[in-house]
């Protein structure tokens, strides 16, 4: 006897459609994924959106709130879309399982270490700007999960001060980290937002307010640095021969494995950066070479690099081929007055800048902080950034200021 098998049964599931910058987002994405966007750009159904489709797959996926209550809103309607899949589910745990094999859970970052232990193919953060010590929460719980499936991640929020998200976003802008990808949204990039109503928003609400909210601007806070940055860029390239004959100067500060190298060229002729290069994990022998090829390239008389832990023997190799370098070693009360002249150099507009993204937000992003036991100012960068390109372009602005002639030692 013949038993024939019944067809398998055709279960739709219908998700949100996306509106065109939303799809764009899905479409380019990368490993490691960061949404800057205004209020009700649509970045919560483009999380559940991407999380979903990679359930259906079989794999399991992650959700994260900054707190409970949002969790709810976003646990509801995720449980209502998947509903004819559903093999089981917990309201407890907020998990569903899928006849598909796929698994989603949702976690409130108010406690974060739950998620221990667990293992996803893809993650949410919905709202990371207003996660309380997100970089802890990412490093210590959340990237870890992403390990056994080399799965990837979605970094979703209007911007709140530059904290850790910002730190993300700027890897997204980084060409040296392909793993990472970022994107800027306004409100109005979704078509089914009105615009009177945010230009009503826009006359309604202080500046600073409409900046974050609906342009998604990452502001400064009172701690910044650096002032008057977007007015100090200067957008067109300009070549070695159009400086022949002037006085082009180099700062240069050393890094390798998790810091960058920054190599900032400046003319003190024109008042203008002509090049800047920032590299990481190359050995020594090519850092010195590429600084090199760029020191005879531009012709610079005068180049001051940092001398600190690698940076003398580098100097010391530099000195042996008769370039004009000389050393600055990087100290407490050397580095204040250093970033000092440059902040000062920026507020009075006295030099322009290469308009480079990752360069533009290690300025916006540094800060000073008042020690509460010796009332002393330090400057850096935040914890977990990086401030290489605004030391070497402090450094170059400082050879500038001494006229460009370097002297070896």
């Amino acid at each position: 006897m013949k038993i024939e098998q019944a067809p398998p049964t055709k279960i739709e599931v219908v998700l949100p459609a996306l509106h065109p910058k939303q799809a764009r987002i899905v479409q380019e994405a990368r490993r490691f994924n960061v949404l800057a966007c205004g209020r009700r750009f649509g970045k919560t159904i483009l999380g559940i959106d991407v999380l979903i489709d990679k359930a259906l797959d079989g794999y399991p996926v992650g959700w994260f709130s900054p707190m409970f209550p949002m969790l709810i809103e976003v646990w509801k309607e995720i449980r209502q879309l998947t509903l004819p899949l559903h093999s089981r589910v917990s309201a407890q745990e907020h998990r569903i399982e899928l006849i598909t094999g796929g698994v989603i859970d949702c976690w409130s970052l108010q406690a974060a270490d739950s998620a221990r232990g667990r293992k996803y193919a893809r993650v949410v953060i919905d709202e990371a700007a207003m996660v309380p010590s997100l970089d802890d929460a990412w490093q210590a719980v959340i990237r870890p999960t992403l390990s056994d499936y080399q799965g990837d991640a979605y970094f979703l929020s209007t911007p709140k001060g530059l904290n850790f998200f910002h730190q993300c976003y700027a890897r997204g802008m980084d060409p040296a980290q392909p793993d990472w990808m970022s994107w800027h949204a306004l409100t109005t990039d979704n078509p089914f937002i009105s615009a009177t109503e945010v230009e009503a928003a826009r006359h309604e609400l202080p500046e600073q307010i409409y900046r974050q909210e609906y342009l998604a601007e990452f502001l400064q806070n009172d701690g910044a640095v650096f002032r008057n940055i977007d007015a100090c860029l200067i957008h067109e390239p300009t070549t070695p021969a159009e400086h022949r004959g002037h006085t082009v100067v180099a700062g240069v500060d050393w890094g390798q494995k998790n810091d960058f190298t920054a190599i900032s060229v400046v003319c003190q002729t024109c008042k203008r950066e002509v090049a800047l290069d920032r590299f990481n994990r190359i050995e020594w022998a090519f850092q010195r070479a590429r600084l090199v090829e760029i020191i005879r390239d531009w012709n610079c008389t005068g180049v001051i690099v940092e001398t600190n832990s690698i940076g003398q023997p580098n100097l010391e190799a530099l000195v042996l081929e008769n370039l004009p370098v000389r050393g600055f070693e990087t100290t407490g009360s050397s580095k204040s007055p250093l970033i000092q002249s440059l902040a000062l150099c920026l507020e009075r507009a006295e030099c322009k800048w290469i308009a480079n993204e990752t360069a533009r937000m290690e300025l916006l992003a540094y800060e000073a902080t008042i020690s509460k036991t010796t009332g002393r100012v330090s400057y850096s960068a935040p914890d977990g950034g990086h401030d290489d390109t605004v030391m070497a372009r402090a450094l170059a602005w400082k050879a500038t200021l001494e006229g460009g002639v370097g002297h070896a030692y």
